[in-house]
């Protein structure tokens, strides 16, 4: 499945961030968080689709624009450092 990387400024544990969780699961149930601001979302849609649906949740939620990049990644990624958990799942969704 498509592979998109996902990378925020929202707060840990705010409703932004709660927002922002929830419009993620609605369109890619299959995604881990790298951290409190960077997450992978396994979904087909494209990346400005996913922006623009989570800039809508985020707009619901009363959060204003902020720093927002989605982009795909393939079977060239490369990475470091991955807990376990997060690189089996990584090998077992990408391109």
């Amino acid at each position: 499945m498509p592979l998109a990387l996902v990378v925020h400024d929202l707060p840990a544990g705010s409703a932004a961030a709660k927002a922002m969780f929830d419009a993620i699961y609605e369109i890619a149930p299959e995604h881990w968080p790298m951290s409190d601001q960077t997450l992978l979302a396994a979904t087909g849609v494209s990346a400005s689709y996913l922006r623009d649906h989570l800039l809508r949740a985020l707009r619901a939620a009363g959060h204003g624009d902020g720093l927002l990049l989605v982009t795909r990644l393939g079977a060239q990624a490369a990475w470091s450092g991955l807990p376990a958990d997060g690189e089996a799942w990584l090998r077992e969704v990408i391109d």
